[in-house]
């Protein structure tokens, strides 16, 4: 199965930049990041990343979830679970993530799921290193190594 994470911005913080790379070096993960918006109004950069991203997702095949507060919230189990089912179905997944100002619900309707990292708010940036790690548990409950127990 292949799964990539489309994600705005560059990684600006070192600690997080280095635990992305942490994960990145243990999973067969593609990261896809489109350029952060450089408007200052933050409604204009909002609707410039979604609209890229919007682009890019036109060249995606397999499903898109979009990583969201609104969405449906997962134990590290049931998503690995979600994610075998797509894997033995031979169906790849594009995970969306996005800027400091969030999606459009034009992102969010283009998603064949909408999943939350966690019931907290927390910086895009921390989201992308909460999700590879999310995403490395997840391949390892799939071969049933003692990483999570």
């Amino acid at each position: 199965m292949h799964c990539s994470l489309l994600a705005v911005g560059l990684l600006k913080t070192p600690w997080i930049r280095e635990g992305c790379r942490l994960y990145l070096d243990r999973t067969d993960i593609d990261v896809i990041e489109i350029p952060a918006s450089k408007q200052k109004d933050s409604t204009k950069q909002f609707e410039e990343e979604s609209q890229a991203l919007l682009k890019r997702l036109e060249r995606t095949d397999g499903q898109v979830w979009v990583l969201d507060e609104t969405g449906k919230g997962y134990s590290s189990e049931a998503f690995a679970s979600e994610l075998e089912k797509l894997e033995d179905q031979g169906i790849g997944v594009t995970f969306v993530l996005g800027g400091a100002y969030g999606l459009s619900d034009e992102v969010r309707n283009r998603a064949d799921r909408i999943v939350k990292l966690s019931d907290m708010t927390f910086p895009h940036e921390l989201c992308r290193l909460v999700f590879l790690e999310q995403f490395y548990r997840v391949q390892q409950i799939i071969k049933g190594s003692g990483y999570h127990h």
